[in-house]
């Protein structure tokens, strides 16, 4: 890619295999609570969702205030399943190894998570602190907020950085702050996910990490 000087990654479903766990997580302790709702419907809802706009929606959908409570709950169990299950994307270890460009995380989730996802995958010391996540702006992904507050921090104009999302949501993000953006999809997605990247502003789709040092270089 000519004139490409920054990669930007997406934490959750880009760098780690997180989303399965955190979804299943999210819906089964919703329904303990009295919001039933099923791992497909968080899924297809609120995939690349900030945590507040997840219960804003949720909210909005069954009338309600979430209690305080759940939220504790929710977080205890989440961190829980993370240290027991949570794997690092397959290839993207080697991929960060030998990526000789400067590289950055940029999420919608919180600072602490980013932090404790990556700590878990082994993957931390990749970033050396350069972590930015929708917390630190005043409006979440699909805004672009957070990629242009990344970019800003690390010292590179926009259309010399490019995103890597798994989610539509965060394609739209990366597209709006005038980035280009590699839509990952793994091969166990639909392929209607795929023709979403694609729509949702991905200059193209990939779906094994192990190709990203050689799409970066065409």
């Amino acid at each position: 890619m000519s004139n490409l000087e920054l990669v930007i990654f997406d934490c959750d479903g880009v760098l780690v295999d997180s989303e399965i766990i955190v979804n299943r997580v999210f819906a089964e302790t919703l329904t303990e609570a009295g919001f039933a709702i099923t791992h497909e419907e968080v899924t297809q809802k609120f995939v690349g969702l900030s945590f507040a706009t997840c219960l804003e929606m949720i909210e909005q959908i069954f009338g309600r205030t979430v209690p305080t409570e759940w939220l504790e709950l929710c977080k205890e169990r989440e961190i829980a399943a993370l240290k027991q299950e949570l794997q690092a994307t397959m290839g993207i270890a080697d991929v960060l190894k030998e990526l000789s460009l400067p590289k950055c995380v940029a999420s919608n989730s919180s600072p602490r998570h980013i932090h404790l996802v990556l700590g878990l995958a082994g993957l931390l010391d990749h970033f050396n602190g350069k972590l930015y996540s929708c917390h630190h702006v005043d409006r979440p992904k699909p805004f672009p907020d957070v990629y242009l507050h990344a970019a800003s921090q690390m010292g590179y104009a926009p259309e010399n950085c490019v995103v890597i999302e798994d989610s539509v949501t965060g394609v739209k993000a990366g597209h709006a702050a005038g980035m280009r953006v590699l839509g990952y999809a793994p091969s166990d997605r639909h392929s209607s996910h795929h023709e979403a990247l694609i729509a949702a502003g991905a200059k193209l789709v990939f779906d094994d990490m192990r190709q990203l040092l050689d799409l970066l270089e065409t």
